[in-house]
């Protein structure tokens, strides 16, 4: 412990202090994750010109090709959105009854979650940063409700950590209060000690030492961890003279073997976050309707993009019918996923070709499994939250914040995968995949899991979806100080928007938003000029 102190700055002592008791261990991860700024636009940008019927063709009726059609038709401008798809939202979609999902060489699955019951597996969660995410949801009317991101009584469950907790069940609250006693006893024994003497001043020491003496983690005198009510009982006090039976705490070192939900989460994932009433697709429902009537032409499938000084030419086929069609326009704005608009032919220069290809399109998998009672919430005491795991090919379960106390059972995002799980998960058959999250989910609730499924599941690989092949596009360091500028400037009359331009909200869907009102004031720009 002493060596670690003497290692420390003043500053970096008071952010290893942080993390374990507050906000500076969320700046420091933030910065480290560098993810974690949040935009301070709070509404659409305004726009100084007047489109006068200027034609824009967009590429994509995802949230960031809804939001230029909304926007830009306020302004006059003609706006026809071409979408590949036969519906509209790209990856901000929910699956419930009906909903078919077919990935390219996959199996075809068929939504029958009964009770109108769904699962998000595209957006999950809002945060309250995303303040261009809520205004399309205030402004367009679409009920939010809490989504409960963090649960004191979710477990934390590793297969990898050597010792007496390997393949245990731990509860997060009991592993966060062990955690955190057991660092405030050793700091504030330091402290009285002398050992910080040559890091801090006498005054910090002691406000150091009465600040840990009053988060009732340790004893006032003896300064060792007490785990008491701050951690929770094993049996719960009553009436006379039942005065309950404290939980016991884990050994700490043992504690320190077990890696799973020690990390913090950047602060755009508070305990509490916000989801839509019904569903996260319905943000992308309310943009559709909020649409002028025809602007949105389903199952276009763009296959080249030419252009001109003085305008942009699309040719795209009706995958329905077949026929071949052009749209010529003064704007074409593409929010097509870099990783499948770099498959379209086109004639942008070679630094923009080079450009559009330096970021990579995210694996990402999700699995939602339909179960006919809500066991975790019934007896496990599991409302909303996250359980965290190591066992291979399934890393989470996520507990729904809707419906609690229903006796109509529930959806449990049973897993999400980034990256080459989500390769490796996405490989397997439709009945290999629910195996694989019954066989985890059956480890963390034993007797429970298998029990109450009840055979209804659906999956999705977002890298095999043909028209996204990803769950967003993901950034480099280098490659967006580097690469990001040319696409921030344009092919003559081919502008980029969406979620590929905005690297550090990467997968939100305030990115596809922000996105979309860069080029809008881009857009703005270019036309008071010409």
């Amino acid at each position: 412990m002493t060596d670690y102190l003497n290692d420390l700055s003043k500053r970096d002592f008071l952010q290893a202090i942080g993390m374990v008791g507050g906000t500076a261990a969320m700046l420091a991860a933030m910065g480290g994750f560098d993810k974690a700024i949040a935009s301070d636009q709070k509404e659409p940008p305004k726009m100084s010109t007047d489109g006068n019927g200027k034609k824009i063709t967009v590429l994509g009726a995802g949230l960031a090709g809804m939001v230029l059609g909304i926007e830009l038709s306020k302004k006059g401008y003609d706006v026809e959105i071409l979408e590949a798809r036969s519906f509209a939202g790209g990856r901000c979609q929910s699956a419930r009854k009906g909903t078919v999902i077919h990935e390219m060489g996959g199996e075809r699955q068929v939504c029958d979650f009964d009770n109108g019951q769904y699962v998000n597996y595209g957006p999950w969660r809002i945060a309250q940063e995303h303040h261009s995410t809520l205004h399309y949801c205030h402004t367009l009317n679409v009920e939010l409700q809490p989504m409960i991101n963090e649960s004191a009584q979710t477990f934390i469950y590793s297969e990898n950590a050597e010792g007496p907790l390997k393949g245990k069940r731990i509860r997060h609250r009991h592993a966060e209060v062990d955690r955190a006693g057991n660092v405030y006893e050793i700091l504030a024994k330091c402290a009285a000690d002398g050992s910080l003497d040559d890091k801090m001043t006498a005054e910090d020491r002691d406000n150091l030492l009465d600040y840990l003496k009053g988060t009732g983690l340790i004893d006032r005198q003896e300064l060792n961890y007490i785990a008491g009510r701050a951690r929770g009982y094993d049996s719960y006090p009553g009436a006379a003279m039942n005065f309950g039976r404290l939980s016991e705490p884990y050994a700490f070192a043992d504690l320190l073997k077990v890696s799973v939900g020690a990390r913090w989460d950047t602060a755009d994932h508070p305990a509490v976050m916000f989801q839509p009433v019904g569903g996260m697709d319905m943000i992308a429902k309310a943009m559709f309707a909020a649409l002028p009537r025809g602007m949105v032409k389903f199952n276009k499938e763009v296959t080249n993009i030419a252009q001109t000084e003085s305008g942009a030419q699309i040719n795209y086929f009706d995958t329905q019918t077949g026929e071949e069609s052009i749209a010529n326009c003064d704007y074409c704005i593409s929010t097509i996923p870099f990783g499948v608009l770099n498959q379209i032919n086109n004639d942008f220069n070679a630094e923009m070709v080079d450009a559009l290809k330096s970021p990579r399109s995210a694996p990402a998998y999700k699995i939602g499994l339909q179960f006919s009672r809500r066991f975790w919430e019934k007896d496990e005491m599991i409302y909303g939250g996250v359980t965290q795991t190591d066992i291979p090919g399934n890393r989470i379960i996520s507990y729904p914040s809707n419906d609690l106390h229903s006796p109509h059972g529930g959806v449990l995002l049973a897993d999400y995968e980034f990256a080459a799980q989500a390769v490796a998960n996405s490989n397997l058959s439709n009945a290999e995949r629910i195996e694989l999250a019954l066989s985890s989910g059956e480890k963390v609730h034993p007797g429970l899991y298998r029990k109450y499924y009840n055979g209804k599941a659906m999956s999705m690989a977002w890298h095999k979806e043909k028209y996204s092949l990803g769950g967003w596009v993901g950034w480099s360091r280098r490659g967006r100080e580097q690469k990001l500028p040319t696409i921030l400037k344009g092919e003559r009359r081919v502008l980029f928007s969406g979620n590929g331009i905005t690297p550090i909200l990467d997968g939100w869907m305030a990115g596809a938003i922000e996105g979309a009102w860069y080029t809008m004031a881009d857009l703005d720009k270019r036309v008071a000029q010409s």
